[in-house]
């Protein structure tokens, strides 16, 4: 497959976008995530998490959850990029971690029309989550989401240091597990 083709750009856009350009589009999409989110509950705690239909919490606290999440994942790369390549520039970091949050738009878009299921009856019956389809459609797209974005991440580090190879993706896997629990750690610390 061509990266330049559609599908191509679409698991690694990098090859076109990167730096101030990568952070400020994916910046605008994150912040839109998270704002369109809160209207029913969706928030992204965490470097890879996705929860649907749980607390509200204010504007305020979503945005500074944000925050830490592309500060842990933009740390942790950068490090890694230290111990992979010889040369790269934070910017490219920073802005391809970014802009890899994009596919959380579309589980926010679709969570606006799903209706929350009832927490109570969940716990007497764990199998009547079933009976929200809605629900059950958020739930399943959210894996390819999910996918598609650590699919995102690993191509902007693969760029950003200019790395293949087996080294690259034990830093990657590593280097994800890493920023989500700095990022778990300082949500807990900040907002708790």
């Amino acid at each position: 497959m061509k990266t330049n083709s559609i599908w191509g750009l679409l698991v690694n856009p990098f090859i076109r976008i990167a730096g101030w350009q990568a952070f400020a589009a994916g910046f605008v999409i994150s912040v839109l995530s998270v704002w369109i989110g809160s209207v029913n509950g969706t928030y992204f705690d965490g470097v890879i998490d996705f929860h649907y239909g749980g607390e509200n919490y204010s504007l305020l606290k979503l945005f500074g959850i944000l925050a830490i999440d592309i500060f842990s994942i933009t740390v942790v790369m950068s490090l890694s990029g230290f111990i992979i390549s010889k040369s790269f520039r934070l910017i490219d970091i920073l802005g391809t971690m970014t802009f890899s949050r994009i596919p959380y738009l579309l589980l926010a878009v679709f969570s606006l029309f799903v209706k929350s299921p009832d927490l109570n009856e969940i716990l007497h019956n764990p199998l009547s989550v079933f009976n929200n389809i809605g629900f059950v459609l958020v739930m399943i797209l959210s894996l390819p989401v999910l996918v598609w974005y650590i699919a995102l991440m690993y191509n902007a580090l693969k760029v950003s240091c200019d790395v293949k190879g087996m080294k690259l993706k034990v830093v990657f896997i590593v280097a994800v597990i890493v920023a989500e629990v700095l990022s778990k750690i300082l949500i807990y610390a900040f907002f708790r």
